[in-house]
């Protein structure tokens, strides 16, 4: 069982990453440790899971697809089972593994820890901040339970709970050739993009970012002008109100099969974010 729950490990890993010697190092592993295990695999399933393109790309096949599939469910079953079973024993804490974009990490995480704070004796709280796009990725891929974002994504495995509202802004100095921009897949990214077509505005200094408070910090000290959340920006910055279209909703992701042991968590999240104003 245990042998075969490794071999499904690496083969998870080798499918997401594409590459033998990448996985081995994220395993801390050898390559040829990789390579046997991925090939005991296929002999126990009599079918192939990767073909190669080239020296060092490969891609799954159809079997590897419909296994990575089944692979995600099984092996969190499995760690949630596991998690259940010692909780009965030795009262260990259940691990609840929480994404949030830059935005909603800056001005909701804060009263949501605070939120969590009490019940930390339950749960062991592991934070991960990324841009929406990568906190949907690592949802679907099972890295977390629950995701924060700001952009309305959609995928068959993932609820979506609407709650809150963001406004963004014109911010900075008007006049200044420098547009501060975040990573092109952030959320404020997307309406940057969009405001800069309708102006007709084709920046000829550009500094991206991957920091909403870096790019508040540096509008107050009089450094460029971006789009920005209203709730970033220090009183002293000048700003322009934008159309109702920069008026953003806020997103809860949460998976379609949660586990059993994560409903109460679940449960006070989704309370203060309804809550949340």
């Amino acid at each position: 069982m245990t042998r075969m729950f490794k071999q499904l490990q690496t083969f998870k890993t080798v499918f997401e990453t594409r590459n033998f010697s990448q996985a081995a190092e994220q395993l801390f592993i050898s390559q040829p440790t990789v390579s046997t295990q991925i090939k005991q695999l296929e002999a126990e399933l009599n079918t192939t899971l990767f073909t190669r393109n080239g020296r060092q790309e490969i891609e799954p096949t159809a079997s590897g697809e419909l296994l990575y599939r089944q692979a995600q469910q099984l092996l969190e079953t499995w760690a949630t089972t596991k998690n259940a079973v010692r909780a009965t024993s030795e009262r260990t804490k259940i691990p609840v593994r929480i994404g949030a974009s830059h935005t909603t990490a800056s001005l909701i995480l804060p009263g949501l820890l605070k939120a969590l704070a009490p019940f930390s004796d339950r749960f062991d709280i592991e934070m991960t901040l990324a841009n929406s796009a990568e906190i949907l990725t690592q949802m679907s891929q099972h890295k977390l339970d629950f995701g924060l974002v700001e952009k309305p994504l959609v995928t068959d495995d993932l609820n979506r709970l609407a709650f809150g509202h963001d406004e963004l802004v014109h911010a900075g100095d008007f006049t200044s050739p420098l547009w501060l921009l975040r990573e092109p897949n952030s959320g404020v990214r997307h309406y940057t993009n969009a405001f800069l077509k309708a102006r007709n505005i084709q920046p000829d200094q550009v500094m991206v970012i991957h920091s909403n408070q870096l790019i508040a910090d540096m509008l107050a000290q009089g450094v460029g002008q971006t789009v920005i959340s209203r709730h970033m920006v220090d009183a002293t910055v000048p700003t322009e109100t934008l159309s109702a279209n920069y008026r953003r909703q806020f997103y809860l992701l949460t998976k379609t099969t949660a586990a059993k042991n994560l409903a109460p968590v679940q449960n006070l999240i989704t309370t203060y974010l309804q809550s949340w104003q």
